[in-house]
């Protein structure tokens, strides 16, 4: 799968254009306001994947929503394609979308792009549903296991990678107990989580599942559940180490035969001590030479671990900062092809993604 999402595809020719919209208002059908999938966010965009359904007729659906919270207004949005050379399209139906949009498809780079037309009001947390059509062989060939993500508004560009193992087939059935409620609230001692069930069968117990990106889930705790029943039952679970900043979590819910389905994904965000930020420049590499630096000095016990990672997930270098707060990375003596890398910093529990574009 091609990883050429870089701005200069916005000049690219494109194959086709065809024109997607709807009126806002337009009465949303069964099935349409579900629970996402998973949720990431960068640079003011929330991206929410809603997953990948098969029409039966020889295509599958994929379905996005796009909050934009700047203060410009949304430009365009970019998805990557299955393969190569595949016929993908928006489909015409009236709640597809609140705005005018014209779309391009990208054959030979396997992108789809929805370029706004009247969008001047798609801002300061507005969103818009995006759908498209795929080839289902191509799509389910189990080669395609992500799907990159770019939009712009103004000269702000949100990019993220959803992992569709991570994702997609996750959710596919719905949970077997009737979730009335599922929030989080942020205190100095940590997040306390909440749920409440209206019904359950055969529930055994919940996991509880974290993450700082939105992708990467891992269990924090578990709690018992209450088997069958047709009774409210209310569920607590305090998390005490939570990262700082923005923290995801979902309910793995496990019966008694290890079957088991997930919740939808919240955000709450941690009131504890601020998390260790890195700033990355220049951003292109243009030069060969990256520096990546910490936004505050870190104590004598205190480490941080930089990852260097392509868009395919290979580990391509590793650095390690104690008390340093700059360290150089010579991208030439990598050998690195011009591109879109992932630099990661994981500190104690806290781990924060960077994108850099090295030209």
């Amino acid at each position: 799968m091609k990883r050429k999402l870089l701005p200069i595809l916005a000049l690219l020719f494109c194959l086709f254009t065809s024109p997607a919209f709807a009126q806002s208002g337009t009465p949303c059908p069964a099935g349409c306001d579900t629970d996402p999938l998973c949720v990431m966010e960068d640079n003011c965009f929330r991206f929410e994947y809603y997953g990948a359904v098969d029409q039966g007729n020889g295509t599958t659906q994929i379905k996005f929503k796009i909050f934009n919270s700047s203060r410009y207004p949304f430009m365009h949005v970019m998805f990557e394609l299955p393969g190569q050379n595949l016929p993908a399209v928006s489909p015409k139906l009236t709640y597809i979308s609140r705005y005018k949009y014209s779309v391009q498809n990208v054959y030979d780079d396997s992108l789809i792009k929805f370029t706004g037309l009247n969008t001047s009001t798609y801002r300061y947390d507005q969103a818009d549903v995006f759908r498209y059509i795929v080839d289902s062989a191509t799509f389910h060939n189990g080669e395609n296991s992500t799907i990159e993500v770019y939009a712009q508004a103004g000269t702000l560009v949100g990019a993220v990678t959803f992992n569709l193992e991570e994702c997609d087939d996750m959710i596919i059935i719905p949970l077997p107990v009737e979730l009335i409620s599922f929030n989080g609230s942020a205190s100095k001692e940590g997040i306390a989580l909440n749920w409440e069930t209206a019904t359950e069968k055969d529930n055994a117990y919940f996991s509880i599942q974290h993450s700082t990106d939105g992708r990467n889930f891992e269990s924090v705790g578990y709690v018992e559940g209450n088997g069958t029943s047709s009774t409210n039952h209310k569920y607590r679970f305090n998390h005490t180490q939570p990262a700082g900043g923005k923290n995801y979590y979902r309910l793995k819910q496990v019966d008694h035969d290890g079957k088991y389905a997930y919740s939808k994904v919240i955000v709450v965000e941690s009131k504890g001590a601020p998390s260790l930020k890195l700033t990355v420049y220049p951003n292109p590499v243009t030069n060969g030479e990256l520096n990546l630096k910490l936004d505050r000095a870190m104590n004598e016990h205190e480490l941080a671990t930089v990852d260097l990672h392509d868009l395919n997930g290979r580990l391509i270098a590793t650095e390690v900062l104690k008390g340093s707060q700059t360290i150089q990375i010579n991208t030439r003596k990598l050998n690195l092809k011009p591109g879109i890398y992932l630099v990661n910093l994981r500190n104690g529990n806290t781990t924060s993604h960077q994108k850099i574009v090295i030209q």
